[in-house]
């Protein structure tokens, strides 16, 4: 978990870097029609970054909290992703990664095993969703971004 916690902030500092030289046409490209432009991965990644840091502050802080699900499709089309602005979700995502961290640095081995109860997905320890914070979740969307990218470049 040291490792995970070590890459938390520099992880997303890196891929904020990587989308910011993207060219804009590339930035708001769809290789499909219900697919997410990288403008949309992006926003989805700013509204993830709150959903899992309030889910592992509840664990952390309550008794067996309910953990919610969420609609990531309804929140997109919903909250039109697409129309926000980019560049603000960006630097939210460094503000936030930023004034996370230290709560991250501070947890103690025993509360690593604290646990929620999530509407789905049932038993889920402050372990699970810190690894989906520091690392899981991030990684997924490089490689979709990258997707996209590589599908742009083949329709010329």
């Amino acid at each position: 978990m040291q490792n995970a916690i070590y890459r938390y902030l520099p992880d997303m500092e890196h891929f904020v870097e990587q989308i910011r030289a993207i060219p804009e046409a590339e930035i708001d490209f769809k290789p499909a029609p219900q697919a997410w432009s990288i403008h949309e991965i992006v926003v989805h990644l700013f509204d993830v970054e709150l959903v899992l840091q309030s889910r592992l502050k509840s664990v952390l802080a309550e008794e067996n909290p309910v953990i919610r699900a969420f609609d990531q499709d309804l929140w997109a089309q919903n909250l039109k992703y697409s129309s926000l602005n980019m560049e603000h979700h960006l630097q939210a995502l460094i503000a936030m990664r930023r004034a996370f961290a230290p709560v991250l640095e501070q947890i103690r081995d025993e509360d690593w095993e604290r646990t929620g109860e999530h509407t789905e997905d049932g038993t889920l320890t402050a372990r699970m969703i810190a690894e989906k914070l520091c690392v899981s979740h991030l990684e997924v969307h490089v490689k979709q971004v990258q997707r996209n990218r590589d599908a742009y470049a083949a329709q010329k």
